[in-house]
Formats: structure tokens, C-alpha cells, sequence
């Protein structure tokens, strides 16, 4: 019987990923594929790094050619539509643009922001704490991370629901995905206008007095960072959330022992993300001959970055099959690397640990009664649904009909800037 022809965007990889790439490792490391113009694969995990850290020769920008003409390429397979930020872009422009955004994404900053996380937590816990039953996606981990994000932006609270509606349609790739795009880009563009007569504390006002190469940053170039961070903020942390959840649902051992002992969190974050790899990977441009992983590559090569592979590679990781929330050291691949590690990384781990610490206190003994996960997982390995039931609680914080009423400290730039 012939071989299926590689797909990650198919079917039958969303159902069998693992397996399938488990195969491409031991047999053939450097996957071809004829699908969507042609492209390759790589496996392992070293062959991804060694990508990851020649940003010179495997390029994240839309448009690499001398010409500068967009030919329709940055980092997804089939490509996107619309660049997605420093996502799509090079050094040096790259870090430029990075640099505005570094500060509110340090250690020292989000740790200011621990206690603030902590109360979204607790008002999204709070909403759905007395009913007995809820949709993880849609009625927990959606309002939680989108309340996060937009406080994070300084974005009016109260617009969470059809951010969150939207993002989650964008990243599924739903028939809605053109609309929620328009729509989100206008609304933030509107935002960010709204801010430059009338600052609010967050990242838009800051991004609005930023400088660069001497020139203040346009409002169009506010507007695609602040579109990146939502989408890349929103949909890979639902989908992590929801996989620990169901995780921990499934091996009821290690829920008991992240509930006796939560200074293991952070370790089991870190294994959840790397055994469920809610972003599968990234693709890469080649514009100059290289080779790799015992390939040739020539320019205008398509090459994808199996994030989700390297984090199962036999000869980094002990027994990657089996998950090990103790796992340490863990050079997962799950926020990429090199110049283009998400900046992100370290909010979006500390978002999963408070969120499932304040979960497991107070819901311990909840049980997953229904799972609707994507038929197809190009860019987010994640669910539709998933519904759980548990024990009704009380309420300890905010009425649930009501946004957070916020004490804590938010997240802020290092230093009190955003240069």
C-alpha cells in the first residue's frame, strides 16, 4: 500500500500525529511533502534548533526575494493572509519592534503581575463555580485568557466576550475567519487611535509613545502588534489549558500529586506543553543553499518546523512517550526559539500555572464528560469543546455577572518604559 502522502494539515495527522512522526524520525528525518506548493519537514530536534538559531538562512519574512514582492510566505503552510508582526519579520527590523515589547514580558514584570492573574482566575472560576458543569473553552479558559490579554493591552474589560469569540473562531480557521479578522483588526485600530488622545495603562498606550529609528510608531504598526499579541496570547494558552485539564483528567495520579505539592507546577506546565504541543510548528523560508539534517536546501525552499516532533525526539528526550510533570531539564520546543522565541513565553506559562493551581484548589474532583477537539491542527492543536462536571462550589470573589474587580498589580513594562 502506498504511503499518504504527508499533510499536517489533514485529518488523519490531527488524529495521528504522533505516530506519524514518530515514523518520519526513525525512517526519513527530512520530510518531503507535494502538498501546498511543496515543502519540507523537519523532525529533529536538533535540526530544529540549528533552523531556529539561522534566522540568516531560514527566514520568517513574507517577502525575502530582492524584489521585496510578497509571494505569499512568513511562517504558515498554506500562508496566512495577513503578516503577522514581528512574527514575519527579520533582523534587524525584527528586533526593532521587539525590543518595544521585551519589557512587559520579563521575569520582574510579570512576577509584578502574579496576584492580578491570580483574581482573573478567580472571577473566571467564579462564573461557572456554582452551575455544576461548564464548557472548558468557551465558559473558562477563553474568558480567563482574554480578560488576561485585553488587561495586559489596556483594552476596556468589558469588550472580553467578542474578543474572545473572535480569536477563538481566527485560530480554528472557522468559515468565520475573514470576519473575526476585519473586525478584530478595525476595533483595535479604533482602540489604538482612542489612545493616542486619551492614554490608558497597558501596552497600546505605551506602544503609541514608542520611538523608532527616530519616528513615532503609526498607528498601523501599533495596530499589528497588538493583532499578534491577541492572537498568539488567546488561542495556544486556551488550548494548553484545556490539554492540562484533560491530562490531568486521564491520569488521576499525577492530579493528586499536583494537588498535594504545587511547587511542581511550573515543571508540569512545562511537560504538558511539550507532550501535547498546542503549537505543532512554524515554517521557514530558505534564501540561501544550506544543508541540514543531511539535506540539501536551496533558496525558495519551503521548510516546517515540527515543534511537535523535536518535543518527542528519542535522543533529547528519556522516554518521551510516557509524560513526566517532574521532567527537568525539559528543552521543550513548545514557544520555538532563537531571535523568534515567542515573547510571550514566560505570561503564558505563568498564566497555565496560577490557572490550573486555583482550579485544582477549587474544583480537585472535576470530571471531562465530552471532547470535541479540531479536525485539523495546522497552527493550534486544540478543541472546539470540552465539557466537565464537578462538585458546585461558592463563589470568592467577584459576582460572576461582573468584570474582575481587579486589586492586584498589572503587568507593566520593566523600569516604567516601554525603550
Amino acid at each position: 500500500m502506498t504511503p499518504e502522502p504527508f499533510d499536517h494539515t489533514s485529518e488523519a495527522h490531527a488524529e495521528r500525529w504522533r505516530e506519524i512522526l514518530a515514523e518520519a524520525r526513525r525512517t526519513c528525518p527530512v520530510v518531503h511533502s507535494d502538498r501546498h506548493g511543496g515543502y519540507y519537514v523537519l523532525t529533529k530536534h536538533a535540526d530544529i534548533t540549528e533552523a531556529l538559531r539561522n534566522h540568516q538562512v531560514f527566514s520568517s519574512e513574507r517577502s525575502w526575494h530582492a524584489d521585496g514582492a510578497d509571494k505569499g510566505l512568513g511562517v504558515s503552510i498554506p500562508h496566512q493572509p495577513v503578516r503577522v508582526g514581528i512574527l514575519e519579520m527579520d533582523p534587524p527590523e525584527h528586533l526593532k519592534y521587539r525590543r518595544l515589547l521585551t519589557p512587559w514580558f520579563t521575569r520582574q514584570a510579570i512576577a509584578r503581575g502574579r496576584e492580578r492573574i491570580r483574581q482573573i482566575a478567580t472571577w473566571a472560576i467564579d462564573r461557572i463555580v456554582e452551575a455544576g458543569e461548564c464548557d472548558i473553552i468557551t465558559d473558562l479558559a477563553g474568558p480567563f485568557q482574554a480578560i488576561v490579554i485585553l488587561d495586559l493591552l489596556g483594552i476596556p474589560l468589558e469588550r472580553w466576550s467578542a474578543y474572545a469569540d473572535v480569536a477563538e473562531r481566527m485560530v480554528r480557521q472557522t468559515e468565520d475567519r475573514g470576519e473575526g479578522a476585519v473586525w478584530m483588526r478595525e476595533d483595535v485600530r479604533k482602540e489604538v487611535e482612542r489612545q493616542r488622545i486619551t492614554p490608558r495603562p497597558g501596552l497600546i498606550s505605551g506602544l503609541n509613545d514608542a520611538v523608532v529609528d527616530g519616528e513615532p510608531l503609526g498607528v498601523e504598526w501599533v495596530t499589528e502588534l497588538v493583532n499578534m499579541l491577541l492572537l498568539g496570547g488567546e488561542g495556544t494558552t486556551i488550548a494548553t489549558i484545556a490539554h492540562m485539564l484533560k491530562h490531568l483528567y486521564d491520569r488521576p495520579e499525577d492530579r493528586a500529586r499536583l494537588a498535594a505539592d504545587t511547587s511542581i507546577l511550573p515543571t508540569a506546565v512545562d511537560e504538558m506543553m511539550r507532550y501535547h504541543a498546542p503549537s505543532p510548528g512554524l515554517a521557514r523560508t530558505v534564501n540561501q543553499p544550506v544543508e541540514v539534517g543531511g539535506h540539501a536546501f536551496q533558496p525558495g525552499d519551503r521548510v516546517l518546523l515540527s515543534y511537535a516532533s523535536g518535543n518527542f525526539d528519542e535522543d533529547v528526550f528519556r522516554d518521551p512517550e510516557t509524560p513526566d510533570i517532574t521532567r527537568s531539564p525539559n528543552p521543550h520546543l513548545a514557544f520555538g526559539g532563537g531571535v523568534h522565541r515567542c515573547p510571550g513565553a514566560l505570561l503564558a506559562s505563568t498564566n497555565a500555572e496560577l490557572f490550573l493551581g486555583e482550579l485544582l484548589r477549587r474544583i480537585p474532583d472535576y470530571e471531562i464528560t465530552a471532547v470535541r477537539s479540531y479536525e485539523k491542527i495546522p497552527l493550534t492543536n486544540g478543541f472546539y469543546s470540552m465539557t466537565m462536571a464537578y462538585r458546585r462550589g461558592e463563589r470568592e470573589g467577584s459576582d460572576p455577572g461582573d468584570l474582575p474587580r481587579l486589586t492586584g498589580e498589572r503587568v507593566r513594562p520593566a523600569q516604567g518604559g516601554v525603550l
